[in-house]
């Protein structure tokens, strides 16, 4: 059975909170790229209000959040839930028509898009709105120098498809000497409902199920902070929950290949193993348009604005020209189901 560590939702914040305050000052983060479009409103539009309803992805939880409560700055009048317990959670919501935008850190699967197209009868519009490293973080005192994919396979994952015949449990088996040869290795990650957990699986594991000896925890934040107390530790999160007492190994795709750590060069150039973009999907009918407030966030989260909020949290903002090329095929799909609604006033 897995280990789970319970907590209540005020204990996450909490965790969310003292991990946001400790992020480390050597972290350097990328440029904003000076050609990405700037939010903007017309005058002579009504004031826009509305319902927002998004449920979702635990990692990105305080990018979405952050994201709605810049567009509620300049649309107060627009309300908001948002709840981020999972990408599975996320999708679930949306199948049930409870809510209208999924928050998923890995692309939907096939079998996750059957379904939806099982229900909906259409496919979701996919709105990539930022670039992620999914790091493997391990106590900043931990001398290791890189990870190869296949250790990692050992080291997490329970049936080790990448080929390594046996666990890798002891620090001693990848190499580290001294205390560490005998130390115990710890695994710290996150349940099935999370989208970087099914993200891990897939480019880890290959599909298979992560070890039993893993240790669960209730958000990508509190997978961090157990680092910060067992030095023998090692979890997977996002690289937007890099602090000061962790670092993130660098990963090599065969051994003895180049380990590559998770910079935004690297993550950007595909160099990095791990790279993913953090989606928002939205359950729009290909002759419809969706609420005035989906669009504008959609707007804003892809504009300067909401890339700058991006980098702010840590993940790695987009390139203008592929912001360019996603705001073209949301506007041109928002654009010819409004076409077809002359009764919708657009809020583009």
């Amino acid at each position: 059975m897995f280990l789970y560590r319970a907590a209540t939702i005020s204990l996450v914040s909490m965790v969310g909170l003292l991990l946001w305050t400790q992020v480390s000052a050597e972290h350097v983060h990328p440029t904003l790229d000076p050609d990405l479009p700037v939010y903007s409103y017309p005058d002579d539009h009504e004031p826009l209000s509305g319902k927002l309803v998004i449920s979702g992805s635990n990692t990105m939880h305080p990018l979405v959040q952050s994201l709605v409560d810049g567009l509620r700055e300049r649309h107060p009048h627009i309300r908001a839930m948002i709840s981020g317990e999972g990408s599975k959670t996320g999708l679930e919501a949306v199948l049930e028509h409870r809510s209208e935008v999924a928050a998923i850190s890995h692309r939907m699967t096939a079998s996750e898009l059957a379904e939806f197209i099982k229900e909906y009868g259409y496919e979701p519009t996919e709105i990539p709105i930022a670039v992620d490293a999914l790091a493997v973080f391990v106590h900043k005192s931990n001398p290791i120098t890189g990870l190869a994919l296949d250790e990692l396979d050992a080291i997490f994952c329970h049936e080790r498809r990448r080929g390594i015949p046996d666990p890798i449990d002891l620090w001693g088996m990848v190499g580290l000497e001294g205390e560490w040869f005998s130390a115990p290795i710890h695994l710290y990650g996150r349940n099935e409902q999370s989208g970087t957990t099914a993200f891990f699986r897939e480019e880890i594991c290959k599909g298979g199920p992560l070890s039993p000896r893993l240790t669960i925890e209730p958000g990508s934040a509190s997978v961090i902070l157990e680092l910060e107390s067992d030095r023998f530790g090692i979890g997977f999160s996002s690289i937007g929950y890099r602090a000061s007492y962790v670092k993130p190994v660098p990963i090599a795709s065969v051994k003895g290949g180049r380990y590559v750590e998770p910079t935004f060069e690297s993550t950007l150039d595909g160099s990095y193993p791990l790279r993913r973009y953090l989606y928002l999907y939205v359950a729009k009918p290909p002759k419809s348009p969706p609420s005035p407030a989906v669009i504008e966030l959609i707007r804003f989260a892809l504009s300067r604005q909401g890339q700058k909020l991006v980098l702010a949290l840590g993940y790695y903002p987009l390139p203008s020209q592929e912001v360019s090329r996603i705001l073209a095929r949301w506007s041109k799909s928002v654009s010819a189901a409004q076409s077809r609604s002359p009764e919708q006033k657009p809020g583009s």
